[in-house]
């Protein structure tokens, strides 16, 4: 066995957690295996070679299209692409993804360009389309059944095996940063996602990029921890609104209110976060918290 591939349960010797590079982290993320269904192909190209000398992949499953998880696609020239449809376009048109990062003719650009290009990122050919509550049988003992979970993107999908009870959340991945900087992205799906996988029976998640998680009461736990980093957000772009003095968003700039510290890509973190406390503000209007007055927001 390699050191990069082990079994999640040890009745189940067809499920096998596929770690990533630099242990999950972007531009890396981790994947699951059963049986010949790989989800997810972002490990990284060197472990994806050597995946596929130990085991046959014939199915590769998309969680979504983001290129942390599907940098791999263009190694499997073979294999048949499922993703759900309303992430379809973007895996077949890898150009647009400055489009929908909202980067486009932005200082960020240049830093995306850079990064797709050392992922060699190409369009892939989606042979099927998933949609959500959809069971898909691997062999004659797994059922995996897809559960629509946007918010992340449109079509973000997290996997439910149900005789293991064993689930791949993908980037729903319970690390501290959760992540909404799509121009497709939306607060509130997201945040009913959250809700629709506590209800679930998951003994077992596998997520993106952090990892194996065992415990029913541990994994909501978990969700719980993970929905409270949103709710934190909300509270700090709340309490930087008054009654009286409308805020734009460009008033909200630089002012480390989704990021604690922003890397060595600034001018890429700098416009996501803008989209992400717009995605906020988006929902407090939904709630009526707020209100747009003139260019900006005040609180109602």
């Amino acid at each position: 066995m390699n050191d990069f591939v082990q079994l999640v349960i040890e009745e189940f010797k067809d499920i096998y957690f596929i770690k990533g590079a630099r242990e999950g982290k972007y531009p890396y993320s981790h994947s699951l295996l059963i049986e010949d269904h790989l989800i997810d192909t972002g490990i990284s190209s060197r472990l994806i070679r050597k995946l596929k000398r130990s085991f046959p992949i014939n199915i590769i499953l998309l969680s979504h299209w983001h290129e942390d998880h599907t940098s791999g696609n263009r190694l499997f020239p073979n294999t048949k692409f499922f993703i759900h449809s309303k992430d379809k376009f973007f895996i077949e048109n890898v150009n647009k993804f400055n489009e929908f990062y909202d980067i486009s003719n932005t200082p960020a650009e240049e830093e995306s360009e850079w990064l797709m290009e050392s992922l060699k990122l190409e369009n892939t050919n989606i042979d099927k389309t998933i949609e959500d509550s959809e069971i898909i049988e691997i062999g004659e003992k797994y059922k995996l059944k897809i559960i629509h979970t946007p918010g992340h993107t449109a079509g973000h999908c997290v996997f439910l095996e149900l005789i293991s009870k064993l689930a791949f959340l993908a980037d729903i991945d319970l690390t501290n940063f959760v992540f909404y900087a799509g121009i497709d992205s939306d607060l509130i799906d997201f945040e009913e996602s959250i809700d629709k996988l506590y209800k679930l029976d998951i003994r077992t998640a596998v997520t993106g990029h952090r990892g194996i998680i065992k415990g029913r009461k541990k994994i909501k736990e978990e969700l719980n921890k993970y929905k409270s980093i949103i709710y934190k957000r909300d509270e700090r772009i709340l309490s930087y609104l008054s009654e009286g003095n409308p805020k734009s968003i460009l008033d909200f700039k630089r002012k480390n209110l989704i990021y604690k510290y922003y890397s060595e890509f600034k001018e890429y973190e700098t416009i996501a976060e803008l989209i992400m406390i717009q995605k906020h503000l988006d929902k407090f209007i939904e709630n009526k918290l707020i209100e747009q007055k003139g260019n900006g927001y005040v609180l109602t």
